[in-house]
């Protein structure tokens, strides 16, 4: 039987298998490393970027002081940069999102930062450090930038233009540096701003017109600088402002109109400007305003009644101006004011009844005015009163008794008025006084013995009035009492003996009266006494050898009376002494030797 010979396969599929077994023999080697190097490739890209940042933030440390190179301890090279103190990543990757530093003491400049090797940085804030220097132009390439605080530094320097490359920048902060020059127009390109603090700096020039392009402005404060010229129209552009803050600069011109646009403004502050001009109709628009601060300027005309609109005002300061006409009764309507303060104006007419609506004022200030008229009973309705301050104008009546309601008063001012009648008996029940200021009126009848209840009471002023009858005994009841002054008045009788409680007392005026009586020994208990004026009364008997116990004593004017007897040699020891005046008395004997110790003494 003939063998068939075996089937063979053609030499070019031979040769081709063979190359398919080596190509994947070769495949199996390969690949793996290929699939590394593969994979890693991302990785080394991203890499070389942690490590530009890395790079960047150790070589700022080191340009640093060595404590502030301390702080930062965690910042060392080869370490995770993601845990680093004040270092804050993006989660699917490790580039550098957030740098936040706020006060941890550092000292240095900004100059050796590059901000070019921070591409990622949404936030920056070095807050209340001691960086010191200027800011540097290049911090405008950090353009994904929501947030930069580097307020309460050492900066100076000027704003750089290039700021307003940071076209995603929410809030900048920067006051409270020494940063001069004027605010950049380029600031008006940061149209997402919410928050702009450049307060508290050495800016100068004028508030920009770009700032009208910041329509998402809720916060701009620009105060305590010295900004110049008017206040631009375009501030009344970005509606959504709730904080206007312009005071304590050198702004002049008028209040623009255009600010009545600011209907969610709660806060406006323009006080210690040079503005001028009446207030603008318009404020009366500004229906969510609780603060509106314009004092210290050069505003003229009256106080408008649209001012009764702004029901939700809690504080209403107009003080130092040149605001004429009648408080308006409207100034009833705003029932949430806790300070209402118009001290020192032109104005004229009486204090309207309707002041006794606002009864959560705890501040009423309407001294140096024009005022006239009475005291409205309804000031005894404002219970939560603290200072009631309507002295220097032109107020008659008496004192009303419902003054007595005001129970947490500490502040009572209603000097130089024409107020007649006698201080009512009520005023006792006044027990937080701390400042009792009735001087220069009309004043009569005598001192209410419910006085020597105000325990609180550190000043009693009482002078130039027309009171009599006696200093009441329970005057020393009052031991936290720093200055009694009952001088020019019609006051008769003793000096009390309870007087020398008063250990505090560092000024008795009881000069000008119809005193009486010898000056007790009881005064040298006073040892905190400077001035002690007893001159031009009736006292006899001798001059008390105790007042040697009043060492802090600069003048003893006791002049003008009846005393009789020595100069006590004690007087030498007052050697704080710088006047001493004992004449017309009826005193004997030589002056003593002592006197010649009182190196201080300008007049005998």
């Amino acid at each position: 039987m003939t063998l068939l010979p075996a089937k063979t396969l053609p030499c070019s599929l031979f040769v081709t298998s063979q190359c398919l077994f080596v190509f994947f023999v070769v495949l199996a080697f390969v690949s793996p490393f290929d699939s590394i190097a593969f994979s890693s490739s991302s990785p080394k890209k991203e890499v070389g970027e942690e490590g530009m940042e890395a790079a960047a933030l150790l070589a700022w440390k080191a340009s640093l002081d060595n404590q502030s190179q301390s702080l930062l301890s965690s910042w060392v090279v080869g370490s995770n940069h993601c845990k680093w103190i004040g270092i804050g990543c993006k989660k699917a990757g490790r580039v550098i999102t957030h740098i936040d530093l706020e006060s941890y003491g550092l000292r240095g400049t900004l100059s050796n930062l590059n901000f070019s090797s921070l591409p990622h940085l949404l936030s920056f804030d070095l807050t209340n450090n001691s960086v010191y220097g200027t800011i540097p132009s290049p911090i405008g390439s950090l353009w994904r930038l929501t947030h930069l605080s580097l307020s309460a530094n050492h900066l100076s320097g000027s704003i750089p233009p290039g700021i307003g490359q940071l076209s995603n920048l929410k809030t900048l902060k920067l006051h409270q540096n020494q940063i001069g020059g004027s605010i950049p127009y380029e600031i008006g390109l940061l149209l997402s701003l919410i928050e702009l603090t450049l307060n508290s700096n050495n800016l100068t020039g004028s508030i920009p017109t770009s700032i009208g392009n910041l329509v998402n402005l809720t916060t701009l404060r620009l105060y305590e600088n010295h900004l110049s010229g008017l206040i631009p129209e375009e501030v009344g552009m970005p509606r959504s402002l709730t904080d206007l803050e312009l005071d304590m600069n050198n702004l002049t011109g008028s209040i623009p109109a255009s600010i009545g646009n600011l209907v969610n403004l709660t806060t406006l502050h323009l006080y210690q400007n040079h503005l001028s001009g009446s207030i603008p109709d318009e404020v009366g628009m500004l229906v969510s305003l609780t603060d509106l601060e314009l004092s210290n300027n050069n505003l003229t005309g009256s106080i408008p009644t649209f001012i009764g609109n702004l029901v939700n005002l809690t504080r209403l300061y107009l003080f130092r101006n040149h605001l004429s006409g009648s408080i308006p009764e409207e100034v009833g309507m705003l029932r949430s004011l806790t300070y209402l303060i118009l001290s020192t104006n032109n104005l004229t007419g009486s204090i309207p009844a309707s002041i006794g609506n606002l009864v959560n004022l705890t501040t009423l200030h309407l001294y140096e005015n024009h005022l006239s008229g009475l005291i409205p009973e309804e000031v005894g309705m404002l219970r939560s009163l603290t200072q009631l301050m309507l002295d220097t104008n032109n107020l008659t009546g008496s004192i009303p008794a419902s003054i007595g309601n005001l129970v947490n008063l500490t502040r009572l001012y209603l000097f130089r008025n024409h107020l007649s009648g006698s201080i009512p008996e009520e005023v006792g029940m006044l027990r937080s006084l701390t400042y009792l200021i009735l001087s220069t009126n009309n004043l009569t009848g005598s001192i209410p013995a419910s006085i020597g209840n105000l325990v609180n009471l550190t000043t009693l002023h009482l002078y130039e009035n027309h009171l009599s009858g006696l200093i009441p005994e329970e005057v020393g009841m009052l031991r936290s009492l720093t200055q009694l002054m009952l001088d020019t008045n019609n006051l008769t009788g003793s000096i009390p003996a309870s007087i020398g409680n008063l250990v505090n007392l560092t000024r008795l005026y009881l000069f000008r009266n119809h005193l009486s009586g010898s000056i007790p020994e009881e005064v040298g208990m006073l040892r905190s006494l400077t001035y002690l004026i007893l001159c031009t009364n009736n006292l006899t008997g001798s001059i008390p050898a105790s007042i040697g116990n009043l060492v802090n004593l600069t003048t003893l004017q006791l002049y003008e009376n009846h005393l009789s007897g020595l100069i006590p040699e004690e007087v030498g020891m007052l050697r704080s002494l710088t006047d001493l005046m004992l004449n017309t008395n009826n005193l004997t004997g030589s002056i003593p030797a002592s006197i010649g110790s009182l190196e201080f003494l300008m007049s005998l």
